[in-house]
């Protein structure tokens, strides 16, 4: 059986972090006036505004390397709203095609720091590749840095 791999980014933001984790849950359909760089369009299945276990997500979003949008769907398999934790896992796109799972987790962490920054943002991803021959995901987790740090840009302007 192939190997669980995992990687880790996390971003220091200046947007408080339920601010950051209400953008990825209850208001991800704004993610595209939010992160026009990167997100073209998301929807959020059902629609209720409401995201537990069992909610879907697609999402259209650009990658360095593609010419154009990339899909993703993912089903969320957690999340703990109380923590600010949620974990989609990949059920259909780009990335079924090297990795046979892919699951990343969202975990925002108020910080208490000297004022350069309000809150931690982690992503992890948890993913075994469909060979050997597959590369790490890291252009995933740098997309995802850089999705950060815009949506905290953006954030702070409201």
């Amino acid at each position: 059986m192939a190997e669980i791999r995992k990687l880790e980014v996390e971003c220091k933001a200046k947007c408080s972090a339920g601010k950051f984790y209400a953008m990825m849950t209850r208001d991800a359909l704004k993610l595209p006036k939010y992160t026009p760089q990167t997100v073209h369009k998301v929807q959020v299945f059902p629609g209720d505004g409401e995201v537990r276990v069992g909610s879907v997500y697609v999402w259209d979003y650009l990658l360095d390397d593609k010419p154009s949008a990339v899909m993703t769907k993912v089903k969320v398999t957690a999340v703990d709203h109380k923590n600010m934790s949620i974990t989609f896992t990949v059920t259909e796109g780009l990335l079924k095609d090297d990795y046979t799972s892919f699951a990343n987790t969202l975990t925002t962490t108020p910080a208490h720091s000297d004022g350069n920054y309000n809150c931690l943002v982690k992503w992890s991803a948890q993913y075994q590749k469909a060979n050997e021959d597959v590369p790490d995901p890291t252009y995933f987790m740098k997309m995802l840095e850089d999705f950060t740090k815009e949506l905290d840009t953006n954030l702070l302007k409201e």
